[in-house]
């Protein structure tokens, strides 16, 4: 939508890992670092922990991307499972085909294909993302399974991979053997003022653009994301879908205030975040403490907040939805009858008789192009007006 108008040659901001654009701080560097090392040594089990939004998947797909050939890999992102069914996930992973009707049949069938796969020098690794949310039970059969050994060798290695939860969770009495197994621990915290800076220029550049947000402009990007690089690639793809649709060609703080202010700020709790916030409207303050009471405890309020926000965006959503899909209907129509004529975007009076157009759909034709930047104009305004509203 705006990569043309900013020079750019893909969206930098996007929330899916992208290794691609891995901002290596110090402290990815030194995380990678530890990683490799944990795969490199055949270490039995390496933990990578880190706050919600922080590139923990990214940096694992970014060492999933420089793999020795002898590794065989396989990632578990489903983890909300019970133990009993985690053999049976491990084998479909790993693509071991048969009929096993039991666990141990299945854990026969698991030990073989670890030792077929030793025997012909490859080493097999199992990474866990958003391990935390694993049982006591499942973590107790990953270290069972973690144990299989030929000779000095581990014939499985497990790299967990969670939130902060995940070290709470491996404190419990039951995991006192898993947490003694884990050889390589790393926890990943926010980026520094710094960090925050030299990582929104870096996905620009990556993107094929430069100075885009001034200096004010990454100060409060800082200031709302809190250097957490989830949140600040929804804070600049924000911006700068807002900055297309004004025609600004440089992004300042004062702008980044009004685009997170018409966002109806931060959807994340206050104990999530400690990004300033907006004050909820005066009718939710006394809708919280209306009758019946609520403890004191600000939840009332925490809820009643929420409540508005997601009102205000679900309206967002529409108001984006109904200019938007004209012009893709237009789109659409114009790849199934590309000979159909096509009438600029005008003010018209429908009682007055119209003239015949010669124009025909054409690729090129700058009606796609006007009709597109004006139907995020016309979205962008509507943002406005809900700051102005509410």
């Amino acid at each position: 939508m705006y990569q043309e108008f900013y020079g750019l040659t893909e969206r930098p901001f996007t929330l899916v890992p992208d290794p691609d654009f891995l901002y290596l701080s110090p402290q990815h560097k030194l995380a990678r670092a530890y990683l490799e090392y944990g795969l490199h040594q055949r270490m039995g089990v390496v933990v990578l922990t880190g706050e919600v939004g922080t590139g923990k998947t990214t940096l694992i797909k970014a060492l999933l991307k420089t793999r020795e050939r002898n590794q065989r890999l396989g990632v578990l992102y489903q983890t909300s499972l019970k133990a009993e069914d985690l053999l049976e996930l491990l084998l479909a992973e790993f693509q071991v085909r048969g009929h096993f009707n039991s666990r141990a049949a299945r854990l026969t069938a698991f030990n073989q294909f670890l030792r077929t796969a030793h025997e012909r020098g490859e080493h097999v690794v199992l990474v866990v993302d958003e391990a935390q949310n694993l049982g006591v039970e499942a973590l107790e059969e990953l270290r069972l399974l973690s144990n299989l050994q030929a000779g000095k060798e581990f014939l499985l290695q497990v790299i967990l991979v969670g939130q902060p939860s995940l070290r709470e969770r491996l404190r419990h009495p039951a995991l006192r053997q898993l947490a003694q197994r884990v050889a390589v621990h790393y926890h990943l915290r926010p980026l520094d003022f710094k960090e925050t800076k030299e990582y929104i220029n870096f996905r620009l550049a990556r993107a094929g653009g430069s100075n885009i947000f001034s200096e004010s402009g990454l100060d409060k990007l800082y200031e709302y994301s809190q250097g957490v690089p989830r949140r600040l690639n929804i804070w600049c793809d924000l911006a700068l879908v807002a900055g297309f649709a004004e025609g600004r060609p440089e992004i300042d703080g004062e702008f980044v205030d009004l685009v997170y202010a018409a966002q109806g700020g931060s959807l994340e709790s206050q104990e999530d975040s400690e990004a300033p916030r907006t004050e909820p409207p005066p009718d939710l303050l006394k809708a919280s403490t209306a009758e019946p009471q609520v403890p004191n405890n600000g939840l009332g309020l925490a809820i009643a907040e929420l409540s508005g926000r997601l009102t205000r965006l679900e309206g967002l959503v529409l108001e984006m939805s109904a200019h938007l899909l004209p012009v893709l209907t237009q789109v659409l129509d114009h790849k199934l009858h590309p000979e159909a004529p096509v009438m600029p975007e005008t003010e018209v009076d429908d009682h007055m008789p119209q003239p015949e157009r010669k124009e025909t759909r054409n690729a090129s034709s700058p009606y796609y192009d006007q009709g597109l930047k004006s139907s995020v104009r016309r979205w962008w305004s509507k943002i406005r007006g809900l700051e102005r509203h509410y």
